[in-house]
């Protein structure tokens, strides 16, 4: 179980393995370690937890972050249990008689590490996607600037009122009553999230009947060949606030998502890149 972020870019990734060559560094027991380089010529990662514990913790075997929501997992379990989430447990054990036993035995390996949530599902989910939302923001402080000051002159003299205005920026989650609509408005799509992340996570609810991705315009319009499939969708996105777009977190990236028609986001690409300008500005107010 290891994060994209440590695999690298690399689909054709080459791995050794060592048969039982270290301690994990969590239950002490000795286990299986891989070494690779993400990426050519590059300084090799290997992991240093067992699969185990990793699976446990749901954290990635190299660097520790949460799979999820990429975020420290003792900053995790610590915001939990400030929140008052039922089912954490943060106390490790402390000697290595006691993570050995803790280790060998499967039913107490359910609450080690504090990433069983037997219960307030729904608000964990809320306090960790805000968490990763505020870490992306603040390790990333340039992509939250205006870029309009930074756009040539030939391109933020354009006018795409007409655009904006048909873009269902406002909208929520709540299904509309037209069901003949099964379209669902993304935006805040970044241009290092590639299109297959997305239609990959949708694809889990049903066909997708076709999918307008924009990176320029940092929106699109994915449709599903059923209002059900997209009802299906909505309702495993989080909506911090009622009556305004839902958050979906991909790749540690924010997404906003609405009910919607589609509509077009530019012609040229300079208008996409002036929508996308706009987008980057409506996006500051909902973080």
């Amino acid at each position: 179980a290891v994060c994209e972020t440590c695999l690298g870019p690399n689909p054709y990734l080459r791995m050794m393995r060592e048969r039982e060559a270290l301690e994990c560094k969590l239950c002490t027991r000795p286990f299986t370690v891989f070494k690779w380089a993400p990426k050519k010529n590059g300084a090799f990662k290997k992991t240093i937890i067992c699969l185990t514990c990793s699976r446990q913790r749901n954290c990635c075997q190299s660097c520790l972050m949460d799979l999820t929501y990429g975020i420290p997992i003792q900053l995790r379990d610590a915001a939990l249990k400030m929140a008052g989430v039922q089912g954490i447990t943060g106390d490790e054990p402390k000697n290595e008689i006691s993570k050995l036993y803790v280790a060998n035995n499967s039913q107490q390996f359910q609450t080690i590490g504090g990433a069983s949530v037997t219960s307030n599902a729904e608000r964990a989910k809320e306090i960790l996607t805000k968490l990763s939302l505020a870490l992306k923001n603040n390790k990333n402080p340039k992509k939250l600037n205006d870029k309009s000051d930074q756009l040539p002159s030939h391109i933020s003299k354009i006018d795409v009122t007409k655009i904006i205005s048909k873009l269902p920026f406002n909208g929520s989650l709540e299904p509309p009553k037209d069901e003949t609509i099964t379209t669902l408005f993304i935006f805040g799509i970044d241009e290092s999230l590639p299109e297959y992340k997305i239609t990959d996570y949708f694809e889990q609810f049903g066909k997708i009947k076709s999918f307008d991705c924009q990176h320029k315009a940092r929106a699109g319009f994915i449709t599903f060949q059923t209002r059900d499939n997209a009802e299906k969708a909505t309702q495993s996105i989080t909506s911090p606030q009622p009556q305004a777009p839902g958050l979906l977190i991909i790749e540690n990236i924010p997404l906003r998502i609405t009910w919607g028609k589609e509509r077009p986001l530019g012609v040229s690409n300079a208008e996409k890149i002036k929508v996308g300008s706009v987008v980057g500005k409506i996006l500051k107010k909902f973080s």
